[in-house]
């Protein structure tokens, strides 16, 4: 029972963040997708805990990337690329539930359109990665709700 409820709940997960991100108009509705998949775990205390860090994590990786990327606008994509990923997997060695700063900044920095602001593309990929993040969660929460009705109406405890 419960593998087949990890399963359900990912594969529901993935297809309602790209949907909800889709219909929504957001830029790159794949991150959405991914971090619903980034915070489903096995047990429901591991994917609250990763939803925190997850989103602790796409903060800083946020932060990170608007603040050296607006100072180092005219430093060129690979020096900024480099100092911003520097700093986070910095910031991972001292805290390893930060790890994941690495890939937001490193996503904000490489998804700036033309035209667009750092802070803009910042602002928009957070939207993405919450969204994600916040179906992944609830979908586990109502998968765990819908396997214990199960249990105890049916008796089944595998």
């Amino acid at each position: 029972m419960a593998a087949t409820a990890f399963v359900l709940r990912c594969a529901g997960a993935a297809v309602l963040a790209l949907l909800f991100a889709t219909w929504a108009g957001l830029d790159h509705p794949v991150w959405a997708t991914v971090s619903a998949l980034v915070v489903s775990q096995d047990r429901l205390g591991d994917t609250r805990r990763t939803l925190v860090w997850r989103l602790v994590a796409t903060a800083a990786g946020i932060g990170i990337a608007v603040t050296i990327g607006s100072l180092l606008a005219g430093a060129g994509p690979g020096v900024t690329l480099g100092v911003v990923v520097a700093i986070c997997a910095a910031l991972a060695r001292w805290r390893s539930n930060l790890r994941l700063s690495m890939w937001t900044a490193a996503i904000v920095l490489l998804t700036v359109a033309p035209g667009q602001s750092i802070a803009h593309a910042g602002v928009a990929r957070g939207v993405e990665v919450s969204i994600g993040c916040l179906i992944g969660a609830a979908l586990h929460q109502l998968a765990e709700v819908a396997v214990a009705g199960f249990q105890r109406r049916w008796g089944s405890t595998g």
